[in-house]
């Protein structure tokens, strides 16, 4: 009887395994609902209702705190701006003031210094007139050449991937170094590749105190990936990082007994970078993402209004209906127009204003910016449309969602190199915000950095700007260096996220010197860094489904008809009338009015007489016919400097130039209050944060879960494995990164020689050593304690645990009493554990 009971109860417990009673929307079938079940459902619904309620307006709480938030911060700036401009239009109004007293120190002041002005002033007028002929016949010059990249140096053509079997526009240079510098090929190589974002190639070495510079003064062979003018017809995301993972493996063929090539990206090219390593496990040699906008949907709110465009102006579908209507081309002369669009007074009137006021002295500048600022280059549709989608609208390169074809995922976790990103609080293109958020979007956490075997290094500069990144010697020089510094001893480090900090700034120049420190970081100093708030991130989600949506409705009814509608004669007249092209075209030799104007120019400024207009006139001839007007033509005043600062028409054209800037500017910022204020007034809606709750990340969201992967459980169990060697090398982990939680150069560069220049570690190869590495980082990482203790069964010896303690020791530092307490605490526990005394290891 027992057992049939027992039989019974066993056979409800497995019929209680298919019914799930607690769920509130528990359904059976066969059975008419009594009444005490639509009771019990009425119930369950209201607290569905209840609840969504509750969401909806936590969704208008935040909505309203957004715009309020966008409207004070905007508020702030206009009042801050208002200050600053009435500071300036004060100055400027005391300056002419002060000019106009000194109108009555003599008879005829006012007339000397209208010619002085008007005389110097026409002439700097032809003389721009002049470079910004220059600049049109460079534009047509080089747009018949094919547009080459504008590099400063000389340089070989070492592949052409137009003639790969997955056919793209992008060639490997090799630079030649210049005069003076010489290169050793068993030294590191450096590729270089820069941004396709509307511009050429080029920018990285655009001046010789750039980045390829940097790189040529240390003795490193630098190699170039610059791209042509024309896409070729197939040519797709995919064939391009086939192409360059291509060039990585032909640089490391010609330069066997170097180093793994460091990989540099500006800009665009940084996640292009970062895409070539997630699909190129192989590639281990440093990664540098200089100013690349990985993570598109981040900014700071009422600072960084262009991310806000897409959900403005639309989607993906734009873009593609620009390619549709170039025949399948898509211009790059758009993407420099929404530039050119952030900083209005600096592109339309500041650089031009530049160049007048001295134009002999700025005229090569403007000339070597212009020749690469308007260097337009193409791109196919399937290109602008893959970039589109999965980065400045989807941001699922930063999510880990993006394919670069079909089957072929990205996910950023599995970049084996090094990783290096420099960001600026200046750079108003990527702000720091969109260079490093992508870490905390494709990982769970710092831990999750360390199981995956990464090193990622950041670094934030203060004031330096976009383009400063890349070209500057004045303001990032020294960044590029430090960078450079580190980069043979990079891949040393054990695993994890740091911070890259420059100090001590001494000297000028070459003679320039500081310290550097690698600073260990969790994602909660990173986020603090960069910024806390990101609740309207939560809102391009949205933005991101109903671009898709778009894009198909598109594809189905739009795109047929503009297709038909275009061919490669209206698409040479789209571009050809392009407005950044047409202003350099027409203002060139085909034009003839510039021509005489530059004519006109050549004439006036020919002589070579800089006597002043007061005593030009000899005093033998001064009874003679004498025309003013003559005088003041042949006198030549070719600069701005030249003049008396205090020329009242002088100062009246400062002000003059002040209230233009004052006006663009005010016109910039109330465009991008009007699209913040517009993004948020239609996404924040409940119903569009209910719109976009699906797209998510490709990530463990559980950080709490990290222990159970099988690379943490795979290095727990060898915690009591190894021997001499994995004991030092979890040592110095616990030593300098555990306890310290920094890591200068000078240590770095003893690590780098313990680990690979002395015994017994010379005999290992460069992945077993990596290997080593990562394992003892996970086991100090997750079993700290353990990891302590069970030091004495991988040393047996006492003359080994001697030994091994001093290598940690000489590492740490000779000067341990310098040291923070926990450095000397954790060194203490270690030599407890080793059983050694003071006597033993001096």
């Amino acid at each position: 009887m027992s057992d049939i009971i027992e039989e019974n109860i066993e056979n409800q417990n497995k019929a209680e395994v298919w019914l799930n009673r607690s769920n509130p929307h528990h359904r059976t079938t066969n059975f008419i609902p009594n009444f005490q079940d639509m009771v019990n459902h009425r119930f369950y619904k209201n607290e569905s209702t209840l609840d969504e309620l509750n969401l909806q307006n936590h969704y208008r709480t935040d909505s309203a705190g957004l715009l309020i938030e966008v409207s004070c911060k905007h508020l702030q700036q206009n009042h801050q701006q208002i200050k600053e401009n009435i500071q300036t239009l004060n100055d400027d109004n005391k300056a002419i003031m002060k000019s106009w007293q000194k109108m009555y120190t003599s008879e005829g002041r006012l007339w000397q210094e209208w010619l002085s002005y008007s005389t110097d002033s026409s002439k700097r007028l032809l003389q721009t007139v002049g470079v910004l002929k220059e600049r049109g016949d460079i534009f047509l010059e080089h747009e018949l050449a094919g547009c080459p990249p504008v590099l400063d140096y000389d340089y070989q053509v070492i592949m052409d991937a137009s003639k790969f079997e997955r056919p793209c526009n992008y060639v490997l240079l090799r630079i030649e170094p210049p005069e003076g510098i010489v290169t050793n090929d068993n030294e590191r190589p450096y590729i270089i590749i820069d941004p396709r974002a509307g511009h050429g190639a080029g920018i990285g070495g655009f001046k010789h105190e750039s980045q390829v510079g940097v790189a040529l003064k240390q003795g490193h062979p630098v190699y170039f990936v610059a791209f042509k003018h024309l896409p070729e017809p197939t040519q797709t995301m995919a064939d391009i990082t086939y192409a360059e993972g291509k060039f990585v493996r032909a640089v490391e063929k010609r330069h066997p007994t170097a180093e793994s090539p460091v990989i540099i990206g500006n800009c665009q090219g940084g996640w292009a970078v970062l895409i070539l390593a997630a699909t190129n496990p192989e590639i281990k040699g440093p990664i540098v993402l200089n100013g690349a906008p990985i993570s598109a949907w981040s900014g700071k709110v009422g600072v960084n209004p262009m991310r806000y465009k897409a959900g403005v102006n639309g989607g993906t579908w734009l873009s593609m209906l620009s390619a549709d209507m170039n025949n399948g081309v898509f211009d790059g002369a758009a993407l420099v127009n929404n530039f050119e669009q952030m900083t209005p007074y600096r592109n339309y009137v500041g650089k031009y204003y530049d160049l007048y006021k001295n134009p002999q002295a700025n005229r090569q500048r403007f000339l070597d910016f212009e020749r690469w600022w308007g260097g337009f280059f193409l791109m196919n549709d399937k290109e602008i449309q893959w970039i589109v989608e999965n980065i400045f609208i989807g941001n699922r390169l930063a999510r880990n969602t993006a394919q670069l074809e079909i089957g072929m995922n990205i996910d950023l976790r599995n970049v084996k190199a090094p990783i290096i990103a420099f960001a600026s609080r200046g750079d108003d293109i990527t702000p720091p915000q969109q260079a490093l958020t992508w870490i905390l979007d494709a990982y769970s956490d710092e831990r999750d950095v360390e199981v995956c075997g990464q090193r990622i290094i950041y670094m934030i500069h203060e004031q330096v700007g976009h383009l400063g990144i890349f070209v500057s010697s004045k303001i990032a020089n020294y960044e590029h260096t430090g960078i450079a510094s580190i980069m043979d001893m990079i891949e040393i480090l054990p695993p994890g996220l740091y911070e890259l900090e420059i100090d001590d700034i001494e000297g000028f120049g070459q003679e320039k010197k500081f310290t550097l420190d690698l600073k260990r970081r969790t994602f909660k100093d990173l986020s603090q860094a960069i910024g806390d708030d990101r609740t309207d991130e939560e809102l391009f989600k949205a933005v991101h489904r109903y671009s898709m949506a778009q894009t198909q409705a598109y594809e189905h009814n739009l795109r047929p008809l503009v297709k038909a509608m275009s061919n490669e004669t209206s698409a040479q007249f789209l571009r050809t009338m392009h407005p950044l092209r047409l202003q350099r075209s027409l203002w060139s030799s085909n034009n003839p009015l510039t021509v005489a104007a530059c004519h006109l120019s050549q004439v006036i400024t020919s002589t070579t007489d800089t006597q002043q207009c007061d005593d030009f006139v000899p005093a033998k001839k001064a009874k003679e016919t004498y025309n003013p007007s003559d005088v003041y033509a042949r006198v030549k005043l070719p600069a701005i400097e030249s003049m008396q600062q205090d020329n009242l028409f002088l100062q009246v054209e400062k002000m003059f130039m002040d209230s233009v800037k004052m006006t663009l500017d005010f016109w910039r910022d109330w465009q991008g209050r009007y699209t913040e204020s517009m993004f948020f007034g239609i996404w924040s809606m409940p119903w569009f944060r209910e719109y976009g709750e699906q797209v998510g990340s490709r990530r463990l969201l559980n950080k709490d879960e990290l222990h159970e992967l099988p690379k943490v459980e795979a290095a727990l169990t060898k915690i009591a494995e190894g021997g001499f060697n994995e004991a030092v090398v979890r040592m110095m982990i616990l030593c300098i990164i555990v306890a310290d939680n920094n890591i200068d150069r000078d240590q770095l560069m003893r690590l780098t020689e313990v680990l690979t220049e002395q015994e017994p570690f010379t005999h290992l190869s460069h992945a077993d050593l990596a290997d080593m590495i990562h394992t003892q980082t996970l086991i100090v990482r997750f079993a700290e304690e353990p990891s302590i203790k069970s030091l004495s069964t991988l040393i047996k010896t006492k003359s080994e645990r001697i030994d091994a303690f001093k290598l940690v020791c000489y590492v740490v530092g000779d000067k341990l009493e310098n040291k923070n307490f926990k450095t000397l605490s954790m060194m203490n526990d270690i030599r407890t554990v080793l059983n050694l005394t003071h006597a033993d290891v001096k």
